[in-house]
């Protein structure tokens, strides 16, 4: 399964790749977001364990174009082959 991915940083571990082949057919966005952070030397977390929701104050991850809160399943929403997966990270202001 080839699923796309779009972010405005780069993502640890992806080595300027804008895709992430997995040997599976089936990935919920849980389940690629952990991965993703499996892959980075330093690890990042995406999702807390045992969370519902991804914290709103660090990521912004969108589906297709589509907030992934808009789906049904939110982060339990299956992916399919060629999917594209957006993860931004908000910048904090300060003054």
């Amino acid at each position: 399964m080839k699923i796309y991915i779009k972010s405005n940083f780069v993502v640890p571990g992806l080595d300027d790749r804008e895709t992430v082949d997995f040997n599976c057919s089936h990935l919920t966005l849980r389940e690629f977001l952990e991965q993703l952070s499996v892959m980075a030397s330093n690890r990042i977390e995406y999702v807390r364990p045992g969370a519902e929701i991804l914290d709103p104050i660090d990521w912004e991850v969108e589906i297709n174009e589509v907030p992934y809160q808009d789906y049904e399943y939110g982060l339990e929403t299956l992916l399919r082959d060629g999917d594209t997966v957006t993860i931004r990270i908000l910048a904090l202001g300060g003054g």
